[in-house]
């Protein structure tokens, strides 16, 4: 799941838009100005600007008058708005599809994807923006197999199976329960409309509170008190007098419905699914011919905001006077889309996303997503298999759970089923850019034996749709930065292996001798090099000067 604004966060930024009041939210998305975009300070050097940068500018002083070829990166993301000024000229074209012919013309069983696909989408590229979480995907995928199954009488598999049945049994039937009344109210349009009806009646030509709102007497049954708590909760004094913000909620019904009533309509309600219109059968992880080549923007580009973000970090066009610089000078973004806007990622979205992009001739795949079930696994195991055969490198967010990460279940996780771990998954923390107790971020998860390195994710400027830009922060950011800069090696030094670039990039880790917070709500004050295998933060420079023919580093690298 996308990890930048809490669900509260989304819902306030949403009916800001949706109400009027977009301007007091929206410092942190607004369009940055293209010639004079906020200093990048993750291409900065910790020795020269005192600031815990990758090296970036350094790297590249490194490569001049050096050939390089064009390397292919995956976002497997939420999708990418393909025309941003910055993107435009670095997104994959697909050499053997010809546009619009609705013919697969290089027979790889996707029809006219010249620029990606979309495993989210119907065949017209219409996408639902909402999704489900992973424990109301696996409850109702497994239910009528697990629920009255004898666990001893089980393969392997099913047993794994059936153990994260039982989990996703245990979270998701009390959200359904508290949520069974917010389903009653928001279906009866007419009740719904009657009970405000009677608050609007109640409550005086002003300004007033959600707390006021709740205290106003209405019908005794339980969908009439569940309208009220959910107009209150709504409710703010900048919208003005209670009866303007009704009015302002029945003209925008549709999306209000959607966005305040998201969890029980969508989120844990068992008849909600997007699977007829994308065309799929949930229960198949292994079908691979289903979605679009195309994801329509149109009056939802929050769809690809995430997706956009990462891919500028990755390769925004550099040195176009435009916006922003991207890690990376000579790739080819390949937007993929498996991760809805809101819910969790499926498994055999994942996996199909990641063998669209190896076969494809992606050498490098980001992954700025995560969950704590899987109940497919299998499927996503053999596919990071099959990109590990095909000498692909993925690059994993560690997630922003403030926790260790070798202590949780995570997934997709480098660790395969049978306890074998994948050479070719590398995962990263978020640093921020200070060298000092609070480099590492403290909503970034963390794991001497789990997470590899760390890498800028804090206060990250990058691309947004619609030709804008913001500034993010999470694990998110701090993977495309890594994956960037795999793709700089890979197109400086095209002969090394996905593997390869993975010890070139732990090896080359900027190490400071710094006592740090502990991410997460402790104050507990670790060593550093104790948050991750490598013990460093991504240095550009020196993995460069890892991968030139013979270079032998000094004992002080």
């Amino acid at each position: 799941m996308s990890e930048i604004y809490s669900s509260m966060q989304m819902i306030l930024r949403f009916l800001a838009l949706l109400i009027g009041f977009w301007p007091l939210f929206v410092a942190d998305l607004s369009a940055q100005p293209a010639t004079n975009p906020p200093r990048q300070w993750s291409y900065l050097d910790p020795a020269t600007d005192s600031v815990a940068g990758i090296s970036l500018d350094k790297a590249y002083n490194l490569l001049k008058n050096r050939p390089s070829v064009p390397v292919i990166v995956g976002i497997l993301d939420s999708g990418v708005d393909e025309k941003h000024e910055d993107l435009r000229d670095v997104i994959w074209t697909n050499p053997g599809e010809l546009p619009d012919n609705q013919t697969d013309d290089d027979k790889n069983g996707y029809v006219d994807d010249r620029h990606g696909w979309n495993f989210l989408g119907a065949p017209n590229g219409t996408t639902s923006e909402y999704g489900q979480p992973e424990i109301t995907h696996t409850y109702l995928l497994f239910r009528e197999k697990y629920e009255r199954a004898d666990r001893t009488s089980l393969s392997p598999t099913e047993k794994r199976q059936y153990d994260t049945y039982q989990a996703a049994k245990r979270l998701y039937l009390p959200r359904y329960a508290a949520n069974r009344l917010k389903l009653a109210a928001f279906s009866d349009t007419t009740r719904f409309w009657q009970v405000a009806g009677q608050l609007t009646a109640q409550l005086p030509d002003s300004i007033t509170s959600d707390q006021k709102i709740r205290l106003i007497p209405v019908d005794s049954d339980s969908v009439a008190t569940t309208v009220r708590h959910l107009l209150a909760d709504a409710y703010s004094p900048q919208y003005g007098s209670f009866g303007r913000y009704v009015r302002l909620v029945r003209l925008n019904w549709e999306r209000f419905r959607q966005i305040v009533g998201d969890e029980a309509l969508i989120a844990y309600n068992p008849d909600y699914s997007t699977s007829q219109t994308v065309g799929d059968d949930p229960a198949n992880p292994y079908e691979r011919q289903y979605g679009s080549p195309v994801m329509r923007l149109d009056n939802a580009p929050q769809l690809a905001i995430h997706g956009t973000h990462v891919a500028g970090i990755v390769g925004a066009r550099r040195g176009n006077g435009l916006g922003i610089d991207g890690v990376a000078d000579n790739v080819r973004i390949m937007p993929v889309s498996v991760v809805p806007s809101n819910g969790d990622e499926r498994d055999k979205d994942i996996a199909n996303g990641i063998r669209y992009a190896v076969e494809n001739g992606a050498k490098v795949i980001n992954m700025s997503f995560g969950k704590r079930l899987s109940p497919h696994k299998e499927a996503v195991d053999a596919a990071i298999r099959f990109a590990e055969q095909h000498d692909v490198l993925i690059v994993h967010a560690a997630g922003n759970n403030g926790e260790n990460y070798d202590l949780i279940p995570a997934y997709p996780s480098a660790q395969f089923t049978d306890g074998s771990e994948a050479r070719n998954v590398i995962t990263v923390g978020n640093s921020t850019e200070k060298l000092g107790k609070n480099l590492p971020a403290q909503s970034s998860n963390y794991g001497a034996q789990t997470v590899d390195l760390f890498a800028p994710g804090t206060d990250i400027l990058s691309t947004l749709p619609n030709g804008r830009y913001a500034s993010f922060t999470g694990t998110s950011m701090a993977a495309p930065c890594v994956a960037g800069v795999a793709a700089l090696l890979r197109s400086y030094f095209p002969n090394l292996t996905a593997v390869q670039v993975k010890e070139i990039l732990m090896k080359s880790t900027y190490k400071p001798s710094l006592t740090v917070r502990q991410p997460g709500r402790s104050a507990i004050l670790v060593p550093f090099s104790s948050l991750s295998r490598s013990g460093g933060i991504l240095n550009a420079e020196q993995a460069v000067r890892y991968s030139e023919p013979g270079f032998v580093p000094d004992s002080k690298d």
